[in-house]
């Protein structure tokens, strides 16, 4: 795997923009959940500079919350796409996506999980994928492929 380019001022710890990679055209609203901070801060980071609107959260508990305030009179989530980390504290991201799935919203999610037990199910459910580890190059593609159209669940 490349590793991670690094921006070209020495104080950025942060990738540039890639010119290769497919961006779309018209920001997403996105759900970022990851617990680990420097993973969100890099993830964040890669798709503010594609132009996305990002809501974060740091565990299960605030996933909920801010998927709950993305919903609007029972209609479905106010988001383009989640990505949420499958190790949350609190509640898992494979949870969410089943309890998503359950309740008919077909929201676009990517879940990022080096396990291929749990990369199976979310599959099933309709999710990408996002192995860990992982470059910027894939946060891109995963977020391009989880919302180029509805998911096929089964």
């Amino acid at each position: 795997m490349p590793p991670i380019a690094l921006a070209r001022t020495p104080t950025s710890t942060f990738p540039e923009p890639a010119n290769d990679c497919t961006v779309r055209s018209s920001p997403l609203r996105i759900l970022l959940a990851e617990d680990n901070e420097a993973m969100r801060r890099l993830v964040g980071f890669v798709l503010r500079s594609d132009g996305h609107e990002l809501t974060e959260a740091r565990d299960g508990a605030e996933l909920l919350e801010a998927l709950a305030a993305s919903i609007k009179d029972g209609a479905r989530a106010q988001l383009d796409a989640i990505i949420s980390e499958h190790t949350l504290p609190g509640l898992d991201g494979l949870a969410v996506l089943a309890g998503l799935r359950a309740r008919g919203l077909a929201t676009p999610f990517v879940l990022i999980t080096a396990d291929v037990i749990v990369q199976q199910r979310a599959r099933r459910l309709g999710a990408v994928v996002l192995d860990q580890p992982f470059d910027t190059r894939a946060i891109r593609a995963a977020v391009t492929e989880a919302s180029a159209g509805p998911p096929t669940i089964g």
